[in-house]
């Protein structure tokens, strides 16, 4: 009888290496500037609607997997984590009766043919087709845009069609730079929506508050920027993630609805 996989297991998360690396709590993130609370409120939001999320960066120790596992954080109430298994995956989890979709999320090392544990080939447009049947995707790749990202997966060899890679509503862009203690930066966050004409790329922002308190109601301090949630939302999640910074609260509370 073959043994059955265990997703709940990490496989090969943080690459090929033989030793596991620690875990980097969200706190320290927004607190090392690897990530704004403003930045974080935008994914927190789309986790919060079991959106799926790309991690991307173009060189390799970038950062990508510690900034994906500290945003796990953030996942729904109750949302089951299933590691992927690169290309070594046989997809048994889909014919599972104990897993539910709707409260399963797919972790994705890494999307690559670099490594035979990165998940390429066939097994991407199947991951891709998991979405719509109600699993969160997660995961991240080596692209240095939302664009790149898409043409990756669009193009040769993998061919995907345009709005399939839509499955993947947002793209987080993470780069290098000296302006913070970390040394990387989430540089923007992009929605990525199917069209008749393949997908729609737009940049997600937040204003900068300006009233000192992004808790301030109603959320005036906010300029009505490109992002599909409500500002009143935002800047609850914001303060909170603000909170988190800053040591006032020890962790981010479980089921906050979205408006």
């Amino acid at each position: 009888m073959r043994p059955s996989t265990r997703y709940d297991e990490p496989f090969f998360w943080w690459g090929p290496g033989w030793q596991e690396r620690p875990d980097r709590p969200l706190a320290d993130l927004l607190r090392n500037g690897t990530i704004d609370p403003e930045q974080a409120a935008l994914i927190w939001a789309a986790l919060a609607r079991r959106r799926s999320l790309a991690v991307i960066a173009g060189p390799s120790g970038a950062g990508k997997t510690t900034l994906l596992t500290a945003l796990c954080a953030m996942l729904p109430e109750g949302m089951r984590r299933l590691y992927l298994r690169g290309g070594f995956e046989t997809f048994a989890f889909l014919d599972d009766p104990a897993i539910a979709p709707g409260d399963a999320a797919l972790l994705i090392n890494e999307i690559s043919p670099h490594l035979p544990v990165y998940l390429w080939g066939p097994a991407v447009r199947r991951a891709l087709a998991a979405r719509a049947t109600g699993y969160m995707l997660l995961a991240t790749a080596h692209a240095e845009s939302a664009a790149q990202f898409v043409s990756m997966l669009a193009g040769s060899p993998l061919r995907i069609p345009v709005a399939e890679v839509a499955a993947f509503d947002l793209v987080a862009l993470l780069e290098r730079t000296g302006d913070v203690e970390s040394g990387r930066r989430v540089a923007g966050v992009w929605g990525l929506t199917p069209s008749r004409d393949g997908v729609v790329i737009e940049e997600w922002s937040v204003g900068i508050c300006t009233a000192g308190d992004i808790s301030h109601e109603p959320p005036t301090a906010f300029s009505p920027n490109r992002h599909p949630f409500p500002l009143a939302e935002i800047a609850r999640r914001a303060q909170l993630l603000t909170d988190l910074r800053g040591g006032q609260i020890a962790k981010l509370p479980d089921g906050i609805a979205p408006v």
